[in-house]
């Protein structure tokens, strides 16, 4: 698909932009565009694996050594050769000769011969000549010699080398996620660091001039910015890099240039307010003319969903333009539905295609309107999805962190009501 917007024609008013009718697209079909249009990041840093949590391996690691790297011993007891007890019983046991004392982070011992065995404690080196340990507690033994009545199969209570991971094994492919298993595998491998893609960089503008900086005093008709904290946090747990985070007022020539420049040193930015079709809503006549004096393209000016119908992108060629609503609900959907993929695949993430699956509804939600499909913040535990409370209101309450999905309400639909099957989408 490469749909691509005309720009936006001029108003007849004199440095403003305006908008033709708005086309409307679907929110698949718009996160489509997006991603196609999205750029991997190619430059990668080395960090430590205790910083690495979360970052995206930037190329493949192999295994250079094998794990276990030698024959190990995986109880504590008496190491020997399980022919020397292929036919010990209670009525007849066998009795071995105790040649050494083997503790883990000892050299290798000295070669059993037919008839010996050695005391061995778990992670020691299984001698040579050994190969089985028979468990400490299933013996009779004096210092000199060891008693053992029954028999055991060879290839008990040890590991040999490179049963668990051979030289040349994956530890982590380039586009992984990395967390605690993987940098474990690549600790006992021997490495302090491991190359990771760059964060990407975003910048965040929230436009509006009845928005005041928390801190500052509240005059009639402001309200105080939350959407820059509110997404601000989320790119931190997300790992990215946060360049700029301003707010600025409905002055269009200072949006202009602050946002010319944040396009110029960013990946990524992120515009709250400003984007429907008022007097005030400059983002997209300013978004239309920096795409038409650079080169790239309008993806889409709205979405077919509610929250979030207000919402545009532009791809410049070296950057993402993402114009979300001021209403922080909103904002908030359409950052996990459109922003959180973006990010994930501009970060060198394989994975980032938003997943899908069915739940039961466990709480009560009301229809929508016959022309809206609406995406609904909640919260997924196993198959069971509650509703975020006051959802239906849109209200703040539905902010909280427990959200963790969107539930899928296709337009026209019946109340929704405790048991029934919805279609959700993870976060």
């Amino acid at each position: 698909m490469n749909r691509a917007l005309h720009s936006f024609a001029a108003d007849a008013q004199p440095h403003v932009s305006a908008l033709p009718e708005r086309e409307s697209l679907p929110l698949e079909e718009a996160l489509e565009l997006l991603l196609q249009r999205t750029p991997t990041v190619a430059e990668s840093e080395e960090v430590p694996l205790f910083d690495a949590d979360g970052r995206i391996c930037f190329a493949h690691m192999r295994a250079e050594l094998p794990q276990p790297p030698y024959n190990r011993v995986q109880v504590d007891g008496y190491a020997l050769r399980s022919s020397d007890i292929a036919s010990a019983t209670a009525e007849r046991p066998a009795m071995l000769l105790v040649t050494q004392h083997l503790y883990a982070g000892d050299a290798p011992g000295q070669p059993l011969e037919p008839g010996q065995a050695a005391r061995v404690t778990t992670g020691a080196v299984l001698p040579p000549g050994a190969d089985c340990v028979v468990w400490q507690e299933d013996t009779l033994a004096d210092g000199q010699t060891v008693v053992i009545s029954r028999s055991l199969a060879a290839m008990r209570n040890c590991r040999m080398c490179g049963q668990d991971m051979e030289r040349g094994s994956t530890l982590a492919e380039s586009g992984d996620v990395l967390h605690s298993g993987t940098l474990s595998l690549l600790a006992g491998q021997g490495h302090t660091h491991v190359r990771v893609f760059r964060r990407p960089r975003v910048s965040l503008l929230a436009t509006g001039s009845e928005l005041v900086l928390p801190g500052a005093p509240l005059p009639q008709g402001g309200v105080y910015n939350i959407s820059s904290t509110l997404l601000g946090v989320r790119l931190r747990k997300m790992g990215t890099r946060i360049l700029r985070m301003m707010t600025r007022g409905d002055n269009r020539q200072a949006l202009q240039e602050l946002l010319a420049e944040m396009l110029a040193e960013s990946d990524l930015v992120i515009t709250t307010g400003g984007a429907s079709v008022g007097p005030k809503d400059l983002v997209p006549g300013i978004a239309s003319e920096i795409v038409a004096e650079q080169g790239g393209s309008m993806l889409f000016q709205s979405l077919r969903l509610k929250p979030g119908s207000m919402t545009l992108a532009a791809a410049l060629p070296q950057t993402l333009l993402l114009g979300l609503s001021g209403n922080p609900v909103a904002a908030a959907a359409t950052f996990g539905l459109l922003a959180v993929p973006v990010l994930k695949k501009m970060g060198g993430a394989t994975r980032f295609a938003p997943l899908r699956q069915k739940a039961l509804a466990r709480n009560d939600f009301g229809s929508c309107r016959k022309d809206e499909r609406r995406i609904v913040l909640a919260r997924l535990e196993g198959r069971d999805v509650y509703f975020a409370r006051d959802a239906q209101r849109m209200g703040q309450p539905a902010l909280c962190d427990d959200c963790n999905c969107f539930v899928d309400i296709p337009a026209g639909s019946a109340p929704l009501r405790k048991g029934m099957e919805v279609d959700v989408i993870l976060a």
